[in-house]
């Protein structure tokens, strides 16, 4: 703009000097031959006005260019990856509205100041993509506003479309990676909304996305994970809707053994149609593994999700799987992901040292968790209070068989403003001493 403001500075200087000069000859020659005169002035203005629209017309179209060009943007960049150390420590907040309000506010800014140009729009959008795994920390949390954080996420949603309006307008043919990516965001707010008020009919908006378009690793990554958890929810959907379990928390230890109870009086068209979703989850969440390649957050998420999948899987199919296994990789994933993020939030002080605890912290520390409690909850809620393998469950490399009930509620890690971990940990806790008060464990 700056470059385009100087070519018509000097065009405007170049026309007043030429009249001044013009006019200064024909007082000169003392008003003769002013037909000549006249004609000569007229043809130059021609010249002028020629040489405006010209410099016009290529300035609007270079203009046009730069606003549109997508060269060089990050989503097509097939070698991206989230910075999570970057994200931890720029978002030091202590609790959920903070964290919040500086997370719209990032995007808001984002939105307006920073996407003038289809470049500079998919860097936003890309921004928003990595923030995705973020949002949960906000609303799963339990002193969180949800209407006003639906209502400013919406306000989002807007100006995101009216930006995809605004180059849209300009030229179609960039468009579609950031048609795709908005649409993959507005699918994924979407699914967390749903699963946020415990509604498993999901809507089908991530069959919208054209998964195959995306390039970039992040997107990619996050289209399969979430891909595979629609597929999971419409599976969980079928089996609460037809063993009536629709309010029952089915990975809690009285969920499962309710479950087990009931799994067998499924009907057969029920049990089909839930084995094709959680078969359909499974290979979503394989192509999701495969595209985070090296990512040290997503393994953790995708291997959760799928091992929780197999899990259910096996109930209905009657078949061995390796969801245990699986489990226990997303449990020391998440746990190496807790380690990185301590030493990023460590404070060396006065030869002290002390860790930050803010609430993404707090976030990662409940995901593992809430790892470690699914995974017992399966193993307490599918073995007989008198089995021998009980004697082999453990948590965090403690057996449960040798520990007593007070010695293991000071050994499980309170979480702060995530009621299920806590709601999980009392549920083990009474499990425990009821099978220990009937001397079985």
């Amino acid at each position: 703009m700056r470059a385009i403001r100087i070519i018509y500075f000097v065009i405007a200087i170049l026309v007043a000097l030429s009249a001044a000069f013009a006019i200064w000859i024909y007082y000169i020659k003392e008003g003769k031959d002013l037909l000549n005169f006249t004609i000569s002035i007229v043809g130059f203005c021609i010249a002028v006005l020629a040489l405006f629209i010209a410099v016009r017309t290529y300035t609007s179209i270079d203009s046009v260019n730069n606003i549109t060009k997508m060269d060089g943007n990050i989503l097509d960049n097939e070698n991206y990856v989230i910075s999570v150390p970057e994200l931890v420590n720029r978002f030091q907040h202590s609790n959920e509205k903070e964290l919040g309000e500086e997370l719209f506010k990032s995007i808001e800014i984002k939105l307006k100041k920073e996407s003038d140009t289809a470049v500079l729009f998919a860097d936003t959008l890309q921004y928003m993509i990595d923030l995705i795994v973020l949002f949960p920390a906000v609303f799963n949390a339990s002193d969180i506003d949800k209407l006003e954080y639906r209502k400013r996420m919406d306000s989002i949603l807007v100006e995101v479309e009216r930006r995809r309006g605004i180059l849209h307008s300009i030229s179609k043919g960039n468009a579609i990676q950031i048609t795709e990516t908005i649409k993959l965001f507005k699918a994924v707010v979407s699914y967390q909304s749903f699963v946020a008020d415990r509604n498993f009919n999901i809507h089908a908006d991530l069959l919208h996305v054209r998964g195959p378009i995306l390039r970039n690793p992040v997107t990619k990554t996050i289209y399969h994970n979430y891909l595979g958890l629609y597929f999971n929810k419409k599976a969980m959907y079928v089996l609460s809707s037809s063993l009536g379990l629709k309010d029952v928390d089915i990975l809690s230890i009285g969920g499962v053994d309710l479950l087990l109870d009931k799994v067998s009086s499924i009907s057969p068209s029920h049990k089909e149609d839930a084995i094709l979703y959680f078969r359909s989850a499974c290979e979503q969440f394989e192509r999701a593994h495969l595209a985070c390649g090296d990512d040290i957050m997503w393994p953790g998420f995708i291997d959760y999700n799928k091992a929780r999948t197999l899990f259910l899987l096996s109930l209905l199919t009657q078949e061995e799987n390796q969801w245990l296994k699986i489990m226990e990789t997303a449990i020391e994933s998440r746990s190496k992901l807790n380690k990185m993020i301590e030493d990023v939030l460590t404070v060396h002080q006065d030869a002290k040292s002390y860790v930050n605890d803010t609430h993404l912290r707090n976030f990662f520390l409940y995901q593992e968790e809430l790892a470690r409690m699914v995974k017992l909850n399966i193993l307490l809620g599918t073995k007989s209070p008198n089995s021998q393998e009980n004697l082999s469950i453990n948590y965090k490399g403690t057996l449960l068989s040798n520990t007593s009930v007070e010695d293991i509620q000071q050994l499980l890690k309170p979480i702060l403003s995530f009621s299920v971990v806590e709601k999980y940990q009392r549920e083990l806790v009474d499990c425990l001493a009821v099978r220990c008060s009937n001397q079985v464990c």
